[in-house]
């Protein structure tokens, strides 16, 4: 003890600074735990790909297209599913409210085209979300097995997306989702933000226990849907149908995703309503979805690692300045600097092997930023009307 202690207080002086052994203590602590909070991140592994494997057959699919007030995007978006080159016959449903004028307009327009199939949804369906109904009836509807739900929202940048997505089509797999990104308008905070986000998911795909889905596309076998009763249990929630499909009907490894160029798919700039509502819903689903502590949990342990790192520099620069300890301020310095570098380079390689781009200055005030609009959702949705969230309006 007595050494410890000597060591601890003894002085090496420096010019005008002094080193001693609780300076060097104190660096040692606060470099173990910085380093240990940047490695403890989603960035880090984020790269880590699934095998190889050998492409599946093609074979015949239907895409089910359900566009519940959004004939505008509807009358954008149609003609790239409309227009895949795809060697086994397909066909496009899409399922609309019967009082919408303006999509069946639209629809019109397309009639000649052989690919396209048209059913409504009827006025009278009443206490169930009008989407989840509509995606009932495109599926019933469907003249495969394999169906394609999709966003209307969205829309594939490539020709070929359709072939890329069935090529994961496996006799093992029931789920293949199309990775599925912002368009470059949307503002950065937002695109991070969801690249955030799907690195979560996209880990529980790889280990084989499936969450949710934050995609725009997704394939699933109808015989499957239909035995098990489509989205009965989940039918009065007006959101969530991706992840309420993934969370029911993923089994182990039974998920594939398709992640290439051709397999993505481009999300138009939602609105800073559409933003909102779609963090609001998902606060009101997780409470029904299997797995959902799991989730959040490896979440809330990353932020608290992250924040531990950036406290422990920040308690350790405070001791230095009260304390005089100038090598100390010096030395905790440099540790908030490599802090920065290693979160940024880490975040940096893994947001380009998504084919993204966001300025590096942006991307540690983003992560910190993460959590408090999160914690400002949360406020919100507990001020909500829980009513609005449900089709059961009591």
């Amino acid at each position: 003890m007595t050494d410890l202690y000597n060591f601890l207080f003894e002085n090496i002086t420096l010019g005008n600074a002094v080193l001693d052994g609780l300076t060097i203590l104190i660096l040692a602590v606060t470099l173990l735990i910085a380093l240990l909070s940047c490695f403890l991140n989603p960035f880090f592994r984020a790269g880590v790909r699934a095998e190889e494997e050998t492409p599946a057959p093609a074979r015949p699919l239907s895409i089910v297209l359900t566009p519940i007030n959004d004939a505008i995007v509807l009358e954008k978006n149609l003609k790239h599913y409309l227009e895949q080159d795809y060697p086994e016959p397909y066909e496009v449903i899409v399922v609309a409210p019967q009082e919408d004028k303006e999509t069946a307009d639209i629809l019109k327009r397309y009639a000649s085209n052989p690919k396209l199939y048209t059913t409504f949804v009827p006025q009278s369906s009443r206490y169930m979300s009008r989407k989840k109904l509509a995606i009932t009836l495109g599926v019933k509807a469907a003249k495969h097995e394999w169906v394609a739900m999709v966003d209307i929202a969205c829309h594939p940048q490539s020709s070929a997306w359709l072939a890329s997505l069935v090529a994961h089509c496996h006799d093992g797999k029931n789920l293949v989702v199309s990775h599925t990104k912002y368009d470059y308008d949307t503002p950065d905070f937002r695109r991070f933000e969801r690249i955030y986000t799907d690195l979560y998911v996209q880990r529980e795909y790889r280990s084989g226990r499936p969450y949710r889905c934050t995609d725009g596309a997704l394939l699933f076998r109808k015989n499957e849907f239909i035995d098990e009763e489509g989205f009965r249990g989940d039918l009065k929630y007006l959101r969530g149908e991706f992840d309420f499909m993934v969370n029911k009907y993923a089994k182990r490894h039974s998920l594939a995703i398709d992640t290439s160029d051709d397999g993505t798919l481009i999300e138009e700039t939602p609105t800073d309503k559409e933003w909102r509502n779609r963090h609001l819903f998902y606060m009101e689903n997780r409470k029904h979805l299997e797995r959902s502590l799991r989730h959040r949990i490896r979440f809330n342990f990353h932020q608290i690692a992250m924040r531990l790192g950036y406290l422990s520099v920040s308690a350790a620069l405070a001791f230095a300045i009260l304390t005089e300890r100038w090598i100390l301020a010096a030395g905790v310095g440099i540790i908030m600097l490599l802090i920065f570098i290693i979160r940024t380079t880490i975040a940096r390689k893994a947001i380009e092997r998504a084919d993204e781009s966001i300025p590096a200055g942006k991307i540690v005030p983003y992560e910190l930023r993460i959590l408090w609009h999160n914690i400002a959702c949360m406020v919100r949705y507990r001020r909500a009307d829980k009513n609005d969230f449900i089709s059961h309006k009591i």
